[in-house]
């Protein structure tokens, strides 16, 4: 929920109600329900002096909640969205949750909403901007989904099996996957009775559908871009045998690039892990041995493999900082390299890469 706060017993809202119906707490506190109260910044005096106060305490019906006039509302995450019985479409999102007791030591719940659930110009805007807002990150999206995210869960557990069994197909292969499991996910929802209705609003079921999207997304975008170049092997990239003999090597030399302090000792370090690339088993070979797309293609399996996090930061500091350089000289050709592989990564190229080598 948003950081916002205020002191209720100070709200003119939750003022009145105590007020001109005292009645109303009584009762909520009986079954233990719930009364929304619009923050004081949404408060005025029209709506004070016309409000339907029965619409703003809710008791427990069904799976969901009924005012004490009747109507329907429902509670998704941290969004109150109207139903039956309002002759409008309106979603209020929830700022903060207080629990209150009574004499009897009853307790009932006064849920802060941002404005009245009267229908205006002001509040229809704030409810688009409070739908996008409220499914952010993937706490949002599992807090709408509720008791449903158990059943996703199990969907995604599948899913997860199948894809470790399927791994090295082709993109298309895996467009499909989650294009399946997110239609699984949606009609698993929509057999909701209550998610069915709301799903009849245009605004709710994007809501619905980012739900489910940010969820299943969530755990792909883990299995392509952590697993799956984890996963990653040489021929996966074009690396010949005759140059993967000594990766190992240059693995523990670029491993130690961190730990230069200069521009120059930086370069030297990417000379020597492209000199260890480019050392046949036996004797060794110029640079002229070796092409530039292969080499291109063990840099690019050395950058994925050692865990240097900040490779965009050592570049700069090489290109910014060395102020003896030439282009034309050998560390500059081996910072040339560097960077071309880096870029490649950057630029997700890797991706396609991989993926038509094993398709």
């Amino acid at each position: 929920m948003a950081m916002y706060d205020e002191d209720l017993l100070k709200n003119p809202f939750y003022l009145a109600i105590q007020k001109r119906r005292p009645d109303l707490c009584s009762k909520v506190a009986e079954f233990h329900g719930i009364v929304l109260v619009p923050c004081r910044g949404s408060l005025s005096s029209n709506i004070l002096s016309t409000c339907q106060f029965e619409s703003y305490v809710l008791k427990p019906f069904e799976e969901n909640f009924q005012t004490l006039n009747g109507k329907e509302i429902f509670i998704q995450g941290n969004i109150i969205i109207l139903g039956t019985g309002f002759n409008y479409n309106l979603s209020v999102p929830v700022l903060f949750e207080e629990t209150f007791y009574n004499e009897k030591e009853e307790s009932f719940s006064i849920l802060c909403i941002a404005h009245p659930l009267e229908k205006t110009e002001s509040s229809a805007e704030s409810t688009a901007s409070s739908i996008s807002y409220s499914l952010k990150n993937i706490e949002d999206a599992r807090e709408f989904l509720g008791r449903h995210c158990e059943r996703f869960d199990k969907y995604i557990g599948s899913f997860y099996r199948t894809f470790k069994e399927h791994e090295r197909k082709s993109l298309r292969h895996y467009i499909d996957s989650v294009n399946a499991l997110y239609t699984k996910c949606l009609q698993h929802l929509l057999r909701d009775s209550h998610l069915k209705v709301l799903a009849k609003q245009e605004e709710q079921m994007n809501l619905i559908k980012q739900a489910v999207e940010v969820t299943k997304l969530l755990f792909f975008h883990r299995c392509m871009f952590t697993m799956s170049l984890q996963d990653l092997q040489q021929k996966d990239i074009g690396v010949k045998p005759e140059f993967s003999f000594n990766i190992p090597r240059a693995k523990r030399e670029l491993a130690q690039l961190n730990k230069c302090t200069s521009p120059q000792q930086k370069l030297l370090c990417l000379r020597k892990v492209v000199q260890i690339i480019m050392q046949s088993p036996s004797q060794r070979v110029n640079m002229e041995t070796m092409c530039a797309d292969d080499l291109l293609s063990v840099l690019l399996y050395l950058l994925v493999k050692t865990e240097i996090p900040n490779w965009m930061a050592n570049l700069s500091y090489i290109k910014n900082f060395r102020l003896c350089s030439s282009v034309k000289d050998e560390l500059g050709y081996c910072l040339t390299s560097i960077e071309a592989a880096i870029e490649y990564i950057r630029q997700g190229n890797l991706s396609e890469r991989s993926t038509v080598s094993y398709s």
